[in-house]
């Protein structure tokens, strides 16, 4: 059987877990009150408050080779391997797991950069498992999957942008540009799998729309993932204009993680979703 592993910020549900028994999650860790936990013992109000009371990044940190190296070990010695991770530009944990795979000694160990992160590490986890009862082989799932995160599209504004320049993914002079000018800005991750920005309005109905345009552009689209954090209305109100926009297609609404919470902050809404247009990104 071909195992898939995901880390942490995909935010699998445990009744998924219950489901899919070779289906596996490893964690990322979170600094809470001065100790690292793994993500899932901690909450998204920790993280904000937090940050709040101290205006610093909540440490986190990518599992260790070591923690890569048990999770293979766990797993039965004849059974292939493919580990999904939280999209390279913004942490180290898919280069920690190919690390882990070299070190392993097992010679079927694929690795994938989904480009991405929460629901769209879902989906391309679910494009897996349909692979997986499709009977394609290792190779093919393998070569499958690096074209499912090859199509991710992500793009998701924010209240504000002090957590990402607290965290170091933006430049310190973007955050202040947007705070001076009350600007709020739409994110995506571009076709260098870095955080840019996608369009700057002022208000947050322009800004849906600015994130429900660029669905369009990259429509043809598979699945359709909302993600919010602290923001279930906001959330709510997105997946309702999309579900009006793509009556055929199902569209999901799921929240980020406590790490996320950490780059990302408060009041996050987004799209993600994988693409049946093979064009690229394309900017409004």
């Amino acid at each position: 059987m071909i195992q898939l592993v995901v880390d942490s910020t995909a935010a699998v549900p445990a009744d998924f877990l219950e489901q899919h028994s070779n289906v596996h999650v490893i964690p990322l860790f979170i600094s809470v009150k001065g100790e690292y936990v793994p993500e899932y013992e901690a909450t998204i109000e920790q993280v904000i408050d937090y940050s709040e009371s101290t205006k610093k990044a909540v440490p986190t940190s990518q599992p260790s080779t070591g923690d890569f190296l048990k999770m293979f070990e766990s797993l039965p010695k004849e059974d292939p391997i493919i580990v999904i991770c939280i999209t390279s530009g913004v942490s180290g944990t898919y280069n920690g797991a190919v690390l882990a795979a070299r070190q392993s000694g097992r010679k079927n160990i694929s690795v994938i950069n989904s480009r991405t992160t929460a629901i769209g590490m879902m989906e391309i986890l679910e494009d897996a498992l349909e692979f997986i009862d499709k009977g394609l082989s290792f190779d093919e799932i393998s070569k499958a999957l690096m074209e499912s995160a090859s199509l991710m599209r992500t793009t998701f504004t924010v209240d504000t942008l002090d957590y990402l320049r607290r965290g170091g993914r933006i430049g310190k002079a973007a955050g202040l540009i947007g705070s001076i000018l009350k600007i709020k800005p739409v994110i995506y991750l571009n076709d260098n799998n870095e955080v840019d920005v996608l369009a700057k309005v002022r208000t947050g109905k322009k800004a849906a729309a600015a994130m429900i345009d660029y669905l369009h552009k990259n429509s043809p689209c598979k699945r359709i993932g909302i993600v919010h954090i602290e923001n279930e209305e906001g959330g709510r109100a997105l997946q309702a204009k999309v579900l009006e926009e793509y009556p055929d297609i199902e569209v999901t609404l799921s929240t980020g993680t406590p790490v996320l919470a950490s780059y990302l902050g408060p009041g996050l809404t987004g799209i993600i979703f994988e693409s049946a247009n093979d064009g690229g990104n394309k900017n409004v």
